[in-house]
């Protein structure tokens, strides 16, 4: 048993202690076998569907989805007086904001709401709430801008709460 400077058990030694006797070929070998069994074990992690995930941060509550292309959506609400509701959308690559005209459109269950998160004219603001109830029940939905949609998952959807929840922080501005 080899004990180390600090008086521990030194497993380490007796890892190394073949490839010190057998030399480089020891080592090519033990090298090759590291290789492989990192690309095994990154070839075996079993892929996950993409979800809409929530999270808070800097007094904005976020919800986002994703899918395994890199398209998204971004909804945040800030908790703050005078801050409303807004989102991002990525559509191959491309970003949008609902503070930015044209924005972007999103389509639920075959509905079209144009640039729906933009609050800030009183039509815009009355129509939200049914947009965002439509939202959280969606069985389809997709983002679409410039000629392009894509398809969004919906799995797990249910995180986005009712707009008079007392932790739903989303709010117009009308």
């Amino acid at each position: 048993m080899r004990i180390n400077p600090i008086g521990r058990f030194d497993a380490n030694f007796y890892a190394l202690t073949p490839l010190i006797r057998k030399g480089k070929d020891a080592m090519k070998h033990s090298l090759r076998a590291s290789a492989l069994l990192s690309v095994l074990a990154f070839t075996s992690i079993p892929a996950t569907a993409a979800e809409w995930t929530s999270g808070y941060g800097m007094g904005t509550t976020e919800y986002t989805v994703t899918d395994e292309s890199g398209n998204e959506l971004y909804i945040a609400c800030p908790g703050s007086d005078g801050e409303y509701v807004h989102a991002y959308a990525k559509i191959h690559g491309q970003s949008y904001s609902s503070k930015n005209d044209p924005g972007f459109n999103v389509i639920l269950d075959g509905t079209e709401y144009g640039n729906p998160f933009d609050t800030m004219c009183r039509i815009c603001g009355q129509a939200f709430p049914s947009f965002w109830e439509h939202l959280r029940t969606a069985q389809t939905l997709q983002i679409s801008q410039d000629g392009q949609t894509v398809t969004l998952p919906t799995t797990g959807i249910n995180v986005l709460k009712p707009l008079n929840h007392p932790e739903n922080t989303c709010q117009s501005a009308w």
